[in-house]
């Protein structure tokens, strides 16, 4: 099949954070990938998600399980990721799994923390950027906007995202259950934005009364303060807003720490032996380990809040599996198109097969028939015609009810039918091209 559906990566499930932020990219870094990715590896579409929590490629090309194998290979040579070692924590999936996995993710149910809503976000704006650059075309376009109407149902149909913990809001709890009352504590985060100004809210109805925000970009911090209250501080200043702080919250995009062991120890030496709790969210990470070798120096990272979340996600078991339902739904009506989207140009490709074999042998037998009547001609025309399309008439009907039935078998039958009748799929490329020049989902209800 030309057009296989593959999800490819490494998430928090399957790779720890110090993995995953070695492959972490920015938006720019994404956009120059992208291209060259797809023209490498020979793919006809490519997205990527990159976040804290995970670094996935979804992609459509040829043979889904080779073509698996070469992502994880370009991304351990742009990132400089031993192979072995990528593969050892990386996940291959084609077909309906695929779309399974994307749909999930969408929908919150693969997260850290189920139901959050930020990943929903997360995946509409790497879908929007591949849109831009360029390379987005049916598959993925139907795909993902199926699992955004799904994510859509899951947040309105169910139950999973009231009052569901983000990163951020985890790691306040956290907080509480080690300094109890949060009220009297000066908080500090560093960093201004979307996981800061979510901390911060969560900071703020916990009782914090003294929040300072120090940020790179003033504009940033000081708008980030406007709306959560408190003190803006210069970059300049991280230092002594951290001698101020008992609880640290660090969600910076810089690709190196920001708070080394040097910093802290002068930080601890100023305090006095006093207590500092320190949260970092970001990926690369922002606080270099080294520090919790400090006395009285508590740090946690993403994978920290592991613990908390799944206590927090006890009571969401039953709407998680409500949510599993409704996204099987949208799975179902995705694998479905996906299929008939193969078969049908298959079937047209068997028949015009056909039919150049008939009129070639009839073309080289033409010199025999030559004595033959028109009458008689067309009476020897149609029926070879009629024998081969009795004899592909089965094997087409099998082929329509793999494609309506729920079946990955029709995903084999297709590959059968191109090896044994040697089709080289020329006439579906031109029709999934044709479909790429218009819009691949119209008529599906956006989830914006």
């Amino acid at each position: 099949m030309s057009d296989e559906l593959l999800a490819v990566g490494l998430n928090h499930r399957t790779a720890p954070v110090e993995l995953r932020e070695r492959l972490a990219a920015s938006g720019e870094l994404v956009v120059q990938a992208l291209p060259d990715m797809v023209r490498q590896l020979e793919l006809r579409e490519a997205m990527i998600v990159s976040t804290c929590n995970r670094v996935e490629v979804y992609a459509v090309g040829p043979s889904w399980s080779r073509a698996g194998g070469r992502v994880l290979d370009y991304l351990g040579r742009v990132h400089r990721v031993e192979g072995e070692v990528l593969r050892s924590h990386a996940f291959i999936r084609g077909h309906d799994d695929a779309a399974r996995h994307i749909f999930r993710v969408a929908a919150s149910l693969e997260s850290m923390v189920v139901g959050e809503p930020q990943i929903l976000g997360q995946v509409k704006d790497a879908f929007d950027l591949a849109r831009r650059t360029g390379t987005i075309g049916a598959v993925l376009d139907r795909c993902l906007t199926l699992a955004f109407r799904g994510a859509k149902r899951v947040r309105t149909e169910t139950e999973i995202a009231r009052g569901a913990a983000s990163v951020p809001s985890v790691a306040v709890d956290l907080a509480r259950s080690i300094f109890g009352e949060l009220r009297g504590c000066g908080a500090l985060l560093v960093g201004a934005g979307e996981m800061a100004q979510q901390s911060g809210v969560y900071l703020k109805a916990a009782g914090v009364t003294e929040l300072a925000v120090v940020n790179r970009s003033q504009a940033r911090g000081e708008a980030l303060v406007r709306e959560l209250g408190g003190r803006y501080a210069d970059w300049g200043q991280l230092e002594l807003e951290l001698r101020r702080a008992d609880i640290v919250i660090s969600s910076t995009g810089a690709s190196q720490p920001v708070i080394d062991r040097p910093l802290m120890k002068r930080v601890m030496r100023a305090r006095r032996g006093a207590p500092v709790f320190l949260v970092d969210i970001a990926v690369p990470r922002d606080v270099d380990p080294e520090v919790t070798r400090l006395g009285q120096v508590f740090l946690y990272n993403i994978d920290d809040l592991q613990g908390i979340v799944h206590d927090n996600m006890r009571s969401r078991v039953a709407e998680a599996e409500r949510a599993a339902d409704l996204v099987e739904e949208e799975v179902a009506g995705f694998v479905a198109w996906h299929r008939s989207r193969a078969i049908g140009p298959l079937i047209r490709e068997l028949q015009q097969h056909a039919k150049a074999i008939v009129e070639a042998e009839l073309e080289r037998a033409s010199g025999k028939l030559a004595t033959l009547d028109k009458t008689q001609l067309k009476a020897v025309q149609r029926v070879v015609h009629g024998v081969v399309q009795k004899m592909l008439h089965r094997p087409m009907t099998q082929l329509r009810a793999a494609s309506s039935a729920q079946q990955r078998v029709s995903y084999d039958l297709v590959e059968a039918c191109e090896v044994l009748f040697e089709l080289r799929g020329e006439q579906r490329e031109r029709e999934a091209a044709a479909e790429e020049a218009v819009p691949a989902a119209a008529g599906v209800e956006s989830s914006s």
